[in-house]
């Protein structure tokens, strides 16, 4: 595709996703924005207890977007309007109780889990929070590793948009479970491991994901992606109930109680050097 083509297509997807802003009923759609897109800045959190239960949170900035949506110039109809103040939290507990799509497994994984949604279009802001819960620190890889695809088997766009506009023509994303390269794309070259005392995220196969980068298509927009709006940032925080004896990881910094180590890195240092994305905690 050629650069005009390409930025001619982002635009208009920009639009739309814009949009989709408006309404609760988008969560499925910012949340493949969130794999496609490099305006945006995400935070993985890992606090652990002294009884190796804990939580795992995801935060999503997808402020830049509205920022970088103004300065294309993109404007609609709805733009007249008041600017958007929402604040909307989705419980799981109250769809997995009845989900028919999710195994009994997936029920006792994310059932306490939760998405938080706050848009302030005037301060250009859009942040999207999920939390999930584990009672076993072994239960936090199948965490990390599903907890896409068990929103979209959950069907959380769909019935929002039931309940909360039953007249609205916007369409439903198709599944971004099926594809698990959409998903993300280099999920198959790593292996995340939790167990007391130590996590790591391990770089297994450099050879396929250098592959990958250069042959498949997604990979190939997020480095268009980059070169046109900038890099997207990653940092990932472990937080350990005790002093973490070692660490290794891309700028990791280690906090001044020795119990919380912060690692930073950027998409498109991890698609040139993958393994800028691997570390390891030892506590």
């Amino acid at each position: 595709m050629r650069v005009s083509e390409f930025a001619k297509s982002l635009s208009t997807f920009v639009l739309q996703s814009k949009k989709m802003i408006k309404k609760l009923t988008a969560v499925t759609s910012l949340l493949i924005v969130l794999l496609l897109s490099s305006c945006l800045d995400t935070e993985e959190k890992i606090v652990i207890h002294k009884n190796n239960s804990g939580l795992y949170t995801v935060t999503i900035d997808m402020s830049k977007m509205l920022v970088m949506m103004d300065q294309m110039g993109q404007k609609s109809e709805e733009d007249s309007k008041v600017p958007e103040k929402k604040d909307s939290t989705i419980y799981f507990k109250t769809l997995t109780d009845t989900a028919t799509a999710l195994s009994a497994r997936e029920k006792e994984l994310f059932q306490e889990g939760s998405l938080r949604m706050r848009v302030d279009e005037a301060a250009k802001e859009l942040v999207i929070t999920l939390n999930f819960p584990f009672q076993k620190i072994s239960d936090l890889a199948e965490i990390r590793a599903s907890y896409l695809s068990t929103i979209d088997k959950l069907s959380i766009s769909r019935k929002l948009k039931n309940e909360e506009d039953s007249t609205s023509g916007e369409e439903i994303p198709p599944s971004i479970s099926g594809n698990k390269n959409f998903l993300n794309p280099s999920q198959d070259a790593y292996v995340f491991s939790a167990a007391a005392g130590k996590i790591s995220n391990t770089l297994i196969n450099k050879e396929g994901f250098d592959a990958n980068v250069k042959s498949d298509s997604t990979m190939q927009m997020l480095q268009q992606m980059t070169m046109m709006m900038g890099d997207m940032h990653y940092k990932t925080i472990i937080t350990a109930p005790h002093k973490i004896k070692k660490y290794n990881g891309n700028e990791g910094v280690l906090s001044a109680d020795k119990k919380t180590v912060t690692f930073q890195t950027t998409l498109n240092d991890v698609l040139n050097r993958p393994e800028a994305a691997e570390y390891s905690v030892e506590y």
